[in-house]
């Protein structure tokens, strides 16, 4: 694990000169002065996300995202908004401390009940019936669409959009991609 906190000081994006492809320079630096606070675990826990510690680790043989910590009153929203992520992304790094890496938007998918018109998200694991019509267009942000349809992700989670955006550690397969393969887990 110490080796890890190495490698996140010596690849961890520099925060006084972002730079990113496509033009969003602007935009990721707004994304770090908002988050930048949220390097501490106690202000992103103030600030109504949860905290990392004790939380599950996501990887793949693709890389891994980290830990989720998700803010519950972001995440029931249809707003998106670049300085209000509603889920930030740390890494441990070994005894006992976490690395924001990352941070990741979603919006829950609304579907209208033909039958009823009533308008809520999808629980379900399984797509909705033909008798539902999405409500929710697909969002963009930085000039990415956003990944989805897909349902939930553990549950009590909607079907949803999401983007990830690795504000805070390089990604050698982009920006915007979901796992990053320079990072594990263990």
């Amino acid at each position: 694990m110490a080796g890890l906190a190495i490698a996140l000081g010596a690849a961890a994006c520099d925060s006084a000169s972002p730079t990113a492809p496509g033009g969003v320079t602007a935009e990721l630096a707004a994304v770090r002065d908002a988050t930048r606070g949220f390097h501490d675990i106690g202000q992103a826990v103030a600030a109504g996300y949860g905290t990392p510690v004790g939380g599950h680790c996501d990887e793949s043989p693709a890389g891994a995202m980290g830990v989720h910590s998700a803010n519950q009153a972001l995440m029931g929203t249809q707003e998106i908004d670049a300085r209000r992520p509603e889920v930030l992304l740390y890494l441990a790094t070994g005894g006992g401390k976490y690395a924001l890496v990352g941070v990741e938007y979603v919006q829950p998918i609304l579907l209208r009940n033909t039958a009823t018109g009533a308008v809520a998200p999808w629980f379900a694991p399984e797509p909705w019936p033909s008798t539902f019509v999405q409500v929710t267009a697909k969002p963009s942000l930085f000039g990415e669409t956003f990944q989805g349809p897909m349902p939930g992700h553990v549950p009590g989670m909607p079907w949803h959009y999401d983007l990830h955006v690795w504000a805070w550690y390089d990604n050698p397969t982009g920006l915007f991609a979901q796992w990053n393969p320079s990072l594990r887990c263990s």
